[in-house]
């Protein structure tokens, strides 16, 4: 009988960690994921730069991502005004909205908001509406509640990469 009760209880140990660990695989996964669709959403801009996509018949400056501290979304855009940024005014080509529990925790160069912007037709990479050389932006996800952290970054030379 006690051996059957020690049999019993590593069973429900092993189970119990076996759970935890599929919980914590499934946090960054979720992480992971969000990640990867900024990044694409970021390529996307860029490409439709390259391209010169016209929507709805209009010609655009360029194309862009506009994405602020502790929201739970971005903008992806089209500039109206040739000023290589975001501003109401612009066309809004999609609201993207993150996972639930994902948030935008941090950006940079600037520390409430991070606009992304490619200007056609090379496409030229501003940040914050700076092109100058050796300039970077950042995006930092996070899972909440799970201390879980994702950094994109985007060059001026048109690099995107995450980490």
């Amino acid at each position: 009988m006690i051996e059957l009760l020690v049999v019993t209880a590593i069973m429900v140990l092993l189970f119990g960690l076996a759970i935890a660990s599929h919980r914590a695989g499934q946090k960054k996964y979720i992480l992971s994921q969000a990640t990867q669709g900024l990044v694409s959403d970021l390529r996307k801009a860029q490409n439709m730069a390259m391209s010169g996509v016209d929507i709805e018949a209009e010609q655009y400056d360029g194309y862009g991502i506009y994405a602020g501290k502790d929201d739970i979304f971005y903008i992806i855009y089209a500039d109206k005004n040739g000023n290589s940024s975001y501003q109401p005014s612009d066309t809004t080509i999609e609201t993207i909205d993150l996972p639930d529990r994902i948030k935008i925790s941090s950006v940079s160069p600037l520390a409430n908001k991070v606009d992304i912007f490619f200007e056609p037709p090379d496409p030229t990479t501003y940040i914050d509406a700076n092109d100058g050389a050796g300039v970077s932006g950042t995006i930092t996800l996070e899972l909440e509640g799970a201390s879980l952290f994702k950094t994109i970054t985007v060059t001026t030379a048109g690099l995107i990469y995450s980490n």
